[in-house]
Formats: structure tokens, sequence, C-alpha cells
């Protein structure tokens, strides 16, 4: 059984909250595209609803604590993780520059906002226990 969560500093307002997320778990679910079911879910109305397979949970922590975590996983092939930072919320729509200066900084000067890791539901479980849930 897999587990997805979703780290973000406890400093993000709700709209950078919201933002934040929908672009890791869109970049984590590109990498494992089983994360959704192909197959569509729609109710007696015909509406459609989301497929998601996993448990995601989204939790605060600090930008050191999301910095350290990052690079703790940086190397490990058994868990997808990605980082989204302060220097991605400021270039809107200017994704070959924001490409260009991630190439060329340290992850601490990116100033991390939050990190996504999917991998075994124990050893995510595991990494996260230190975090706390969302509010």
């Amino acid at each position: 059984m897999k587990r997805n969560a979703i780290v973000l500093d406890k400093n993000l307002s709700a709209g950078e909250v919201g933002n934040a997320s929908a672009i890791l778990m869109g970049q984590v679910s590109k990498i494992d595209p089983q994360i959704f079911s192909d197959a569509s879910i729609t109710d007696l109305d015909n509406v459609q609803h989301a497929g998601i397979k996993y448990s995601t949970v989204i939790l605060k922590g600090g930008s050191g604590q999301i910095t350290n975590l990052s690079k703790q996983l940086a190397n490990n092939d058994d868990i997808n993780s990605f980082v989204f930072t302060a220097l991605g919320q400021s270039l809107n729509n200017k994704f070959e520059k924001y490409a260009d200066s991630i190439s060329k900084s340290s992850l601490a000067d990116t100033r991390p906002v939050g990190v996504i890791i999917s991998g075994d539901d124990e050893e995510i479980r595991q990494l996260t226990k230190k975090f706390s849930l969302l509010k």
C-alpha cells in the first residue's frame, strides 16, 4: 500500500497552501500515474468523482525541516519526492527562468516551502512522524 504526504511551511497562507499542494501532487502523479484510477468514478447523478487510490495527508513544518527532509530523500530510489520553493512561487508563468534559476541555485537559496513524498505507507509514516497535521 502506498501513501503520499505533503509537508508545507507552517507560515503559508491558505491560498499558498492550495497552490503548493496542487503543484506537488501534480508532479508526483506524473511520475507515478497509478496514484489515480484510469477508470471514471461516476455517481447516480452522473457527476464524476476523484479517483485517488492512496491516502494523501497534508502536514506542516518549519522551512528548515522541509529542507532537511528534501535533502535526506534526494538519493532515495524507494521514495518519490519533489520540492516546491518560494523561488517557484515568485516566477509565475516563467518556466524557463524558473528552470534556469533552480539549476544555478542550492536548495537553501531557493527557499523550500513544501515537499511531497510518496512511497510505501509505513516508510512515509516513519519519515513524517515529526510533522503535525495541517489544520
